[in-house]
């Protein structure tokens, strides 16, 4: 038996290495090109020639992403990070994947790690901020908003969402200003547009709260939830026919729509169309037996018919659904 000479394995070892890098560097042309498929046989290739090219398997991973194969990208961050336990780029990316897939306890500790070990792009700070406003911790959620807005002054959903979690938290003016800025970088955000008019509307500008939403619809036509909301700063103002309009609109958008169905039934109601009302309510119960809500104006209306025995039963429904109201009027009731 012969041996091959020790340096002939190592040229060969190094003319490998060097053709793995040949197609590593075509995968980027592909990326950059937006030319997924192509990019992840190339990077194939490359790791296929050099099995501990790293950062191949870190594009590869992010290709992948790009491709919907979140699995498949999971185990290439992996990978990633059995060279290199402290790789920003790998961390995150598995983060990202655990993210989408709605696991926040896990993204919430790598995304820390990821932070902890030097990496500290605006997106890992923002992903970071999306979970904890998840988890209802508007506090930190809006501190790493902050950070993200620092390392890219321009993220408009960065501000939006800093916005939202500030709102949360009550300090309106504060969220006000986050998403006019938002609405400043990104002219049509309709969602940004949308929460100014929420902000406007709980500072008692309804006027202000209406031009809100209006521009959130023009910018996003069939945006069922702004026309709702309209509806809504509407039927403050007064504008009671003007608010019927936008209920039905939002209806017509998404017919299961059940806050806007309530709505609507309240504004029949006003107008002292009650079987109509009722009509409306009897549907949103049957498509959401669990909305207190709609239980709550439906005693209303049985009270004001002088059906006093059924607002009674459809208070006491509401009560045990969470809505507080409903035991205002039943004690009056008992009374």
């Amino acid at each position: 038996m012969s041996f091959l000479p020790f340096g002939n394995v190592i040229g060969q070892s190094s003319e490998y290495a060097q053709q793995a890098r040949l197609f590593y560097n075509k995968a980027l042309k592909s990326i950059k090109m937006a030319q997924f498929s192509q990019a992840n046989d190339a990077l194939n290739m490359a790791i296929e020639l050099d099995p501990n090219l790293a950062k191949a398997y870190i594009e590869r991973g992010k290709v992948r992403l790009q491709l919907n194969k979140l699995d498949d990208a999971s185990a290439d961050f992996m990978k990633a990070l059995t060279f290199n336990e402290k790789s920003g780029d790998a961390q995150f990316g598995k983060a990202y994947i655990l993210f989408l897939k709605n696991q926040y306890d896990e993204a919430l500790q790598d995304f820390t790690q990821a932070i902890a070990n030097g990496y500290m792009e605006p997106m890992v700070y923002y992903y970071r901020g999306v979970i904890r406003m998840v988890k209802q911790d508007y506090t930190s959620a809006a501190l790493d908003f902050s950070f993200s807005i620092d390392k890219k002054p321009d993220f408009a959903y960065a501000y939006h969402d800093r916005g939202s979690a500030k709102f949360k938290l009550n300090d309106l003016k504060g969220a006000q200003a986050d998403y006019e800025k938002a609405i400043e970088l990104s002219p049509k955000f309709a969602l940004a547009y949308n929460n100014l008019g929420n902000v406007k509307k709980e500072q008692t500008d309804f006027a202000g709260a209406i031009e809100a939403y209006t521009k959130a619809i023009e910018n996003d036509s069939d945006y069922y939830i702004a026309y709702n909301n309209r509806g809504n700063a509407r039927y403050l103002s007064g504008d009671f026919k003007g608010a019927m309009e936008d209920y039905n609109k939002a209806i017509s958008f998404h017919p299961d729509y059940l806050s806007a169905l309530n709505n609507l039934a309240v504004s029949e109601a006003k107008d002292e169309k009650y079987k109509d009302a009722m009509g409306i309510l009897n549907k949103t119960i049957n498509l959401n037996t669990e909305f207190g809500t709609a239980y709550l104006n439906r005693g209303l209306i049985r009270e004001l018919q002088g059906d006093l025995d059924g607002a009674c039963s459809d208070w006491k429904i509401a009560d045990k659904l969470g809505v507080k109201e409903a035991l205002t009027y039943l004690k009056d009731y008992q009374k």
